[in-house]
């Protein structure tokens, strides 16, 4: 049987492939946002090819070409992350604890990550007991006013925040982020239409390194906010301890 390094005889590698891919892993490896050049030393390769390369990974939609000039991978990368959950059995067990969790509370709990300028929802758990549901897998909303955007906002790495600036969306206020790390989770009320309650918290602890955050929502008076924290918070460190299992999901 051969290893994962070995080729079968006679069935040589697509080079270009390689690199491309040795590209995605110097830009998985990184901290934030990299520039051609950096990428360029990192690999060995010439800043041209790096360049091209680059522009066909943003092409392909991997890829984000941000305005000063550098790069950063999009969320298209987690779906290749979830399949190897998927394949190793975490994935199951990710969606079973958020399952888990929405049933405790008895509302929907989602869980999400920043995808450019947006929140976007990845996974969702919905209580066997009837209840609205109001987002998704893939549901898109802004940063800004939402709980889940508090906490990924106020727990991003230095590099995270300052793209998020560079972009030019609204964003909260320093006190106010600084208030959601002091307490550990974001509450929102959201009266545009029907007043809903809604709370986040992060997934890990570490400022700066945490990449996804857990949130309910339940319309306004009906599920006390300490009774969410009191299912979310223990929810949250077994997510992290889940997907920091895997290289492909991976949180502070």
């Amino acid at each position: 049987m051969t290893n994962s390094t070995e080729v079968k005889a006679g069935t040589a590698p697509l080079s270009s492939n390689l690199k491309m891919l040795q590209l995605l892993d110097a830009l998985a490896d990184s901290s934030g946002p990299v520039g051609v050049s950096q990428l360029a030393r990192q690999v060995g390769a010439s800043r041209s090819i790096v360049h091209r390369q680059l522009v066909t990974l943003v092409a392909a939609g991997w890829l984000e070409n941000l305005d000063n000039g550098t790069y950063a991978l999009t969320l298209r990368a987690i779906r290749i992350g979830q399949a190897a959950l998927r394949h190793a059995g975490l994935n199951a067990r990710i969606a079973e604890r958020i399952a888990a969790a929405a049933e405790a509370l008895g509302e929907v709990v989602s869980l999400a990550a920043v995808d450019g300028d947006e929140i976007m929802v990845i996974e969702r758990g919905v209580p066997t007991r009837g209840v609205r549901v109001t987002v998704s897998h893939g549901h898109r909303f802004p940063i800004i006013d939402s709980a889940l955007g508090l906490v990924l906002t106020a727990y991003a790495t230095p590099d995270d925040y300052r793209r998020l600036v560079g972009t030019g969306i609204e964003l909260a206020e320093p006190a106010e982020l600084e208030s959601v790390r002091s307490h550990g989770y974001a509450t929102v009320l959201d009266d545009e239409f029907d007043p809903i309650e809604v709370v986040a918290v992060p997934v890990g602890r570490a400022i700066g390194g945490v990449r996804y955050a857990l949130s309910a929502h339940w319309p306004q008076g009906r599920t006390k906010v300490r009774d969410a924290l009191s299912v979310l918070e223990p929810a949250a460190r077994d997510l992290d301890d889940l997907i920091s299992a895997t290289n492909g999901l991976t949180s502070a």
